[in-house]
């Protein structure tokens, strides 16, 4: 029971951190209906941003907003340069979704040529774990949970009662419609990829902190299991989003605890990040938690 509560409170971490990744993702695709497959480069790109500011200042706080401002540039400048160009000459959806394959291997190239291709690590001190209630973690794990919770709230307070986040809800449910009621889409769009980038390079930075050390690869291999805690929740839907992304978080924490023989399980999490997506696209290719309809609050 014991065993049980301490990956519990691990799967706690990776669903938080996984959350934060997936409805960023899905706010990109909400409001321009483009799956962004460099998504995981936004991440990648907060880490050695954060990595940088550390490195000079040794200020962890420096470091985050470093993270988030990077992630939000970055995300804004591939919305404006090329998946607006996309959307406003009707290029289609499959020629804008290959140019974001390609965003996401040009950036990965040129960080290499920055960084290098080895690997780099934050040397943040950690804090003996503490027992919160049944659960064991760091303060670095605690400071991941609470910051999740607090952006989560925030999201939600913009997205339901703010101006904005009445006007992306309008472009979500209808982009022309939208614009012929007088919202101006375009900037719609952008402030919302602006928003999702701060919020994925946050990700990036306390998932390479919490993972240790990272390469200019480690966020598409991460968004492959972003892809699968969206798809789960609900593509498009940022509140369904975080619930597909604690569950997929805490199924592929409580599979890697397993052991078999010598093998560890959490080798093999992509494999069974697939499996969960095929398992959702076969039973409820919507998502888990979404009715028909274009709904951002199922």
């Amino acid at each position: 029971m014991q065993q049980l509560l301490l990956t519990l409170g691990f799967g706690l971490v990776a669903a938080a951190i996984l959350s934060l990744s997936a409805v960023a993702f899905t706010l990109e695709y909400a409001v321009t209906n483009v799956a962004n497959l460099s998504h995981g480069e936004i991440l990648t790109i907060g880490a050695y941003a954060a990595y940088v500011v550390h490195q000079r200042t040794g200020n962890l706080l420096l470091s985050a907003i470093a993270a988030a401002l990077a992630g939000g540039i970055t995300a804004l400048a591939m919305q404006t340069l090329v998946i607006d160009r996309f959307i406003r000459n009707r290029v289609g959806t499959m020629p804008t979704f290959i140019a974001t394959l390609g965003m996401s291997f040009i950036i990965q190239n040129i960080l290499v040529i920055i960084f290098g291709a080895s690997s780099v690590a934050y040397t943040i001190p950690q804090s003996a774990p503490m027992h919160i209630g049944p659960f064991l973690w760091t303060s670095t794990e605690i400071m991941i949970l609470l910051t999740a919770l607090a952006i989560t709230g925030l999201l939600f307070v913009i997205i339901t009662y703010t101006q904005f986040g009445k006007a992306l809800r309008a472009v979500y449910q209808n982009r022309e419609l939208a614009r012929v009621t007088g919202i101006n889409a375009q900037f719609i769009s952008a402030a919302t990829w602006a928003l999702a980038g701060l919020v994925a390079g946050y990700a990036g930075f306390v998932l390479a902190e919490s993972v240790g050390s990272f390469t200019p690869y480690f966020g598409f291999s991460f968004f492959l299991i972003t892809l699968t805690a969206t798809v789960a929740g609900g593509l498009g839907k940022p509140f369904s989003t975080m619930a597909g992304a604690i569950i997929v978080g805490l199924v592929l924490e409580f599979i890697g605890s397993f052991n078999l023989g010598k093998y560890s399980l959490a080798s093999y999490n992509l494999a069974f990040a697939f499996a969960i997506l095929a398992i959702v696209i076969l039973v409820r290719p919507r998502g888990l938690f979404t009715k028909p309809g274009r709904s951002m609050f199922e």
